[in-house]
């Protein structure tokens, strides 16, 4: 679930570059220089340094002639790594000779003791300190004021995405859908599958509730917005894989074992944990219409049990 987690937050900030900007503005309090446009761009610094050094994502702040103003480095830190206060100094420099621009340091960390260790300045020595913007609940707490939810979508997403355990989490996602009306249908596809990819399984379910009770469509709207791409192309896959096994065997074994294998890729894509027990289950299984009706459930399960009800 930590690889789930961590590549959901990733991409969050790959697909939605504007989000590093309104937690370094709005939570981290920094005054930006003016830019034109925000962009994920290359992650790795490979010019100056060795590969091993790269970074979860880079934003960069551009003004109308394209000459970067702003680097922002955004890291995903889930647990303490010693390691990191030597690496993210690396990355700063590198990519502000890179692109002959500032840079800022933002991390974000689903765990507020975490997200404490990693805001520490880290020394360089007589030449002074690189100090990451680390973003965790105690500084982004959770966000119930509709009229800032509508100004700062991103920030809502991330506010309940870092705070699930809060007993105010079913009125900061009513606001949270709210400031969702203000996005396009894409946007708020990425949003949701974000929210629902980490929020705990309780708190999916009420928000699910809510988005029913939002949307006399639900199914058509919601439906296709549920899962983040990577998911989807995770069944794509898994489905042709299976598919394709079963076409070049000819054989029902054969296409058993290609839905066996698709149903797996899907659970595995999606991060949910596959017990043993439940893993022999599945590929023991020869019935195809039991193995198509897994197929389907894999996509919307919240735990493998889910998938033999």
């Amino acid at each position: 679930m930590p690889k789930f987690i961590h590549q959901q937050t990733v991409d969050f900030f790959h697909n939605q570059p504007i989000a590093a900007v309104a937690l370094l503005r709005e939570v981290g309090g920094i005054e930006l220089p003016r830019f034109a446009r925000a962009t994920a761009e290359a992650v790795d610094a490979t010019q100056l340094t060795s590969v091993e050094y790269r970074a979860d994502a880079v934003v960069v702040l551009r003004d109308g002639s394209g000459t970067a103003r702003l680097a922002v480095i955004v890291e995903v830190q889930l647990r303490r790594d010693a390691k990191k206060r030597f690496s993210w100094p690396v990355y700063a420099a590198a990519l502000r000779a890179r692109l002959q621009c500032d840079t800022a340091l933002l991390v974000i960390c689903m765990n507020r003791a975490v997200g404490r260790w990693c805001e520490q300045p880290i020394s360089m020595g007589p030449s002074g300190t690189v100090t990451p913007v680390a973003i965790h609940s105690d500084r982004l707490p959770l966000i119930t004021d509709p009229g800032e939810a509508r100004r700062h979508p991103e920030l809502a997403v991330l506010s309940v995405a870092m705070n699930g355990d809060h007993p105010d989490i079913d009125k900061a996602m009513e606001v949270m859908l709210e400031g969702l009306n203000e996005l396009d249908r894409k946007g708020a596809q990425l949003y949701l599958s974000y929210v629902f990819g980490l929020v705990p399984t309780v708190v999916g379910e009420r928000l699910k509730e809510l988005l029913m009770t939002a949307s006399a469509d639900y199914e058509k709207v919601i439906g296709a917005r549920y899962f983040s791409e990577w998911v989807n192309k995770g069944l794509e896959q898994g489905l042709e894989q299976g598919r394709e096994q079963g076409r070049e065997q000819g054989l029902e074994q054969g296409r058993a074992e290609g839905e066996i294998e698709a149903i797996l890729t899907v659970l595995d894509a999606r991060g949910l944990d596959i017990p043993a027990e439940a893993r022999e289950r599945i590929s023991r299984c020869s019935d195809l219409h039991l193995l198509e009706k897994w197929i389907r459930r894999a996509v919307t399960v919240t735990s493998v049990d889910e998938l033999f009800v």
